[in-house]
This record gives C-alpha cells, sequence and structure tokens, in this order.
C-alpha cells in the first residue's frame, strides 16, 4: 500500500537495500517511487534517480530515458489530471538498467513518431535510440512503459513479462486516481 508521504513522492522509495540506502548496481536492485502529477516533478526523478544511481556508467541516457517517459505520462494519461500520480520504478539487471513508469492510462496507446520535421511527438524514437528495448503493457486504467539501457557490450536485454507489468501497475495503484481516465 503507498501511504499518503509516498504518494506525495517524497516518502521513502521501496527495493533491495531498505528505505533510504542508495540501491547498489548489483542485479536485481529494485527501487520504486510514486510521484504526484505535476510537471514540475521531473526534477525530483532526475534527482532521485541520481542519488541511486551515482556509479551509473549510462546514468545520462536513464535521465532522459526517464524524463520522456514521465513526462509523457504526464501529458497523455490521466496520471497529469488533478490527484493523478505516476510511479518509476528502477532495477538493475546484468547487462543495464531497467526503468518502468506506470502511469494512471490513457486514452491512445503509446506510440513512436519518426517523423523528424515534425516540432513534437519524437520523444519515444529517442528512448529507443538511448535503449537495448522498450516496451509498454496496460490500458485506458493504468499503463507501464519500459526500457532497458545496457552498459554496451551485452546481451539483449529482456523486458519485463506481461505479469509484471501488471503487478507493478495493481501494486501502486491509487483506484481513485486511475478512474479519471485518460485525456
Amino acid at each position: 500500500m503507498v501511504t499518503a508521504s509516498e504518494a506525495g513522492g517524497r516518502g521513502p522509495d521501496h527495493g533491495a537495500g531498505g528505505h533510504g540506502t542508495p540501491a547498489q548496481l548489483i542485479p536485481g536492485a529494485q527501487r520504486r517511487r510514486v510521484f504526484p502529477g505535476h510537471m514540475r516533478e521531473l526534477s525530483q526523478v532526475r534527482r532521485w534517480l541520481s542519488s541511486l544511481l551515482a556509479e551509473c556508467p549510462v546514468l545520462d541516457d536513464l535521465l532522459s530515458v526517464a524524463t520522456e517517459l514521465c513526462s509523457n505520462a504526464l501529458q497523455h494519461t490521466a496520471s497529469g489530471r488533478p490527484g493523478g500520480w505516476f510511479a518509476v520504478e528502477v532495477t538493475s539487471r546484468r547487462s543495464g538498467v531497467q526503468l518502468a513508469v506506470a502511469d494512471c492510462g490513457g486514452p491512445t496507446e503509446p506510440r513512436v513518431i519518426d517523423d523528424l520535421e515534425g516540432e513534437r511527438g519524437r520523444g519515444l524514437l529517442l528512448v529507443q535510440g538511448l535503449s537495448e528495448r522498450t516496451g509498454w503493457s496496460g490500458d485506458s486504467r493504468g499503463r507501464l512503459v519500459w526500457a532497458v539501457v545496457t552498459w554496451g557490450d551485452s546481451v539483449t536485454a529482456a523486458g519485463p513479462s506481461d505479469e509484471a507489468c501488471q503487478a507493478a501497475i495493481c501494486d501502486v495503484a491509487a483506484p481513485a486516481a486511475c478512474t479519471a481516465g485518460g485525456r
């Protein structure tokens, strides 16, 4: 269950190492944090990830991916509406780091726009370029979008299973916040 302070984005994060202890870059280390559905929280996401992954060789790429996935959650789903929220989960893997963002769902599916001349809509193209693998699961009630950023010369990293995606969405879901629908 998510407490009020955690839902406010200022509470302790969850995962390996206990509350308040930085996640080490060991396979399986995992942290999750819920943030309020406001664009100003993007800087908190970046600060949190930087504190957890200070020694990560691909930190800059991860911060870019996180910023894009979180801003998409806020712009294109119910997460950006009053009372909305989004959750960020980071998992260290042998070959890199998996970043997942759970949101409150929306009416449309994530899609890559590869119009290099367009003024908007290329964020997921950037995420794909920085990641070994990307994907999403969910629907208008809640969605999980993820990316795996690898260290470099590693084997293709597997993404989460559908069951893991649904569990992650349900684990942090605040039913009242997700019933508002997406935009």
